[in-house]
């Protein structure tokens, strides 16, 4: 009965492949369909079937339906009062455009803490959309940056939650987390986004692995600065658009209309970039600081409110309208609100069935039968974290849950083995970032986001962060020898 399971759930996945790249039809039915037929098959029967789907749905948006939503609006905000553009332009006035890629993914898995993957999604995906036609570099590297660092941070970085959540029961203390996860994830950002970029040269395919419903000029105008610089400046008005006005878009009126949101500012007076940054800054702050007391045993009501995810973002929400009425005025911020409700509602659509998908499979039993069959083979502990986490990975789609239900099957026999508890965090992290594709939530989230077709988000969303896995997995053998 355990296999037949498991040969149903992969003919339900390989069925929603074929039916959205080959079939054409809409992801949302395709999730569906899949969910559907993995649970009349697996032995739930055609009413809890059907009830799992919809627990599923709900449970999921219930858990992020709001964050999105509110990280959508956030981005919206930020595009409009020009903060993502002139992130863009320090970005490359720091590094050059060459290295772009590696800041991107550097920025998003060590500077911005990846505390919610989905909530900085929403809000890099345009600076990585912008990045690529201000530098000129593919979007599929700039892209692919961007899902190796905030993979990275998730799994390995304080205080990533699969990473915080993962060392507790194997024992490992976040200071040592800290000492071992900054700089590795540094090294596993690095190396694998210049493996990624090489291989995006040889099968990326704009033509075929884009939308081409997908209106990119969200992401702003191509060209309009000198990478190295930021800039010409030919106007004289120290911001390096040549229009004269500081808004960008060339038209000479000094206001930014939300159809052309991407655009800088539209004031002549600029707000200090951390001040234009707080939208971001201020949600981040009150989550990392309620985190931090939580894990130091101290339950303070009002931070626990303040630093929930819902709360946080609605107040960064609040600020980045406040600080967006000088550059759309007050009659334009409802449209700007509603373009940024618009945006997020295809996104929750996909979420939501991403999340009915996961619930069958979770009811139908494919993460116990796992369990058992790798829990007899604990002689390999580090290639074995990295396998079932790997392979959870590629069955329900979460890699929190899957590096959790990893590094759980192993914490038992730490006292057995040789091998470092550290090692066994780091191997469950990187094997759970293996494979992510039409049963990750976040892989439909992507391919929204940043406007690829299903097949362009698997070379790049799925071969990316599978890239970050195995050359984890190389680096924890390596070191399973020496520590």
């Amino acid at each position: 009965m355990d296999t037949a399971v498991l040969v149903h759930l992969i003919i339900a996945v390989v069925g929603i492949v074929v039916l959205i790249a080959w079939a054409k039809i809409n992801p949302v039915i395709s999730l569906v369909v899949g969910a559907l037929y993995l649970g009349v098959a697996g032995g739930l029967g055609f009413a809890d079937t059907v009830a799992a789907v919809n627990e599923g749905f709900g449970n999921l948006m219930a858990e992020v339906g709001l964050i999105i939503g509110f990280g959508v609006m956030i981005g919206t905000t930020l595009t409009a009062t020009g903060t993502i553009q002139r992130v863009v332009d320090g970005l490359l006035r720091l590094v050059g455009p060459q290295k772009s890629p590696y800041v991107l993914g550097l920025s998003a898995g060590i500077i911005f803490p990846s505390i919610y993957f989905d909530v900085a999604l929403v809000i890099l995906a345009p600076i990585a959309g912008a990045l690529a036609k201000r530098t000129g570099r593919s979007i599929a590297t700039m892209a692919g940056s961007l899902a190796i660092g905030l993979e990275v941070a998730l799994l390995i970085v304080v205080p990533g939650v699969a990473a915080v959540a993962v060392a507790g029961p194997l024992g490992v203390d976040l200071g040592t987390l800290l000492l071992w996860g900054i700089p590795l994830a540094v090294f596993f950002i690095i190396s694998s986004i210049y493996l990624h970029d090489r291989l995006m040269r040889l099968i990326f395919d704009p033509v075929k692995d884009r939308d081409d419903a997908f209106d990119d000029s969200i992401f702003g105008v191509e060209g309009t600065e000198k990478p190295s610089t930021g800039g010409d400046d030919t106007d004289g008005d120290g911001d390096g658009d040549g229009d004269g006005d500081g808004d960008g878009d060339g038209d000479g009126d000094g206001r930014v209309s939300v159809a052309t949101a991407p655009a800088p500012t539209a004031t002549k007076y600029r707000m200090p970039l951390v001040v234009a940054l707080l939208p971001v800054i201020v949600p981040v702050l009150l989550i990392v600081v309620d985190t931090i007391a939580r894990v130091a045993g101290q339950e303070v009501p009002l931070l626990s409110f303040l630093g929930s995810p819902v709360v946080a973002l609605l107040i960064g929400l609040f600020i980045g309208i406040l600080l967006a009425v000088p550059a759309v005025t007050r009659d334009g911020v409802d449209e700007l609100i509603t373009r940024g409700a618009q945006t997020s509602g295809s996104i929750l659509l996909f979420t939501g069935v991403a999340g009915s998908l996961g619930q069958v499979i979770t009811e139908v039993g494919v993460a116990d039968m796992l369990s058992s069959v790798f829990q007899a083979n604990a002689s390999i502990p580090v290639l074995l974290a990295w396998a079932v986490a790997a392979v959870l990975r590629l069955a329900q789609g979460s890699a929190s849950v899957a590096a959790i239900t990893a590094a759980s099957l192993l914490a038992p026999v730490l006292g057995s083995i040789d091998t470092a508890a550290i090692l066994i965090l780091l191997a469950s992290g990187c094997g759970a970032a293996f494979g992510g594709h039409v049963t990750d939530n976040t892989f439909w989230i992507f391919k929204q986001m940043l406007g690829f077709t299903t097949k362009g988000t698997f070379k790049i969303y799925t071969l990316a962060q599978s890239t970050f896995a195995v050359v984890g997995l190389v680096t924890c053998l390596a070191l399973d020898l020496v520590v």
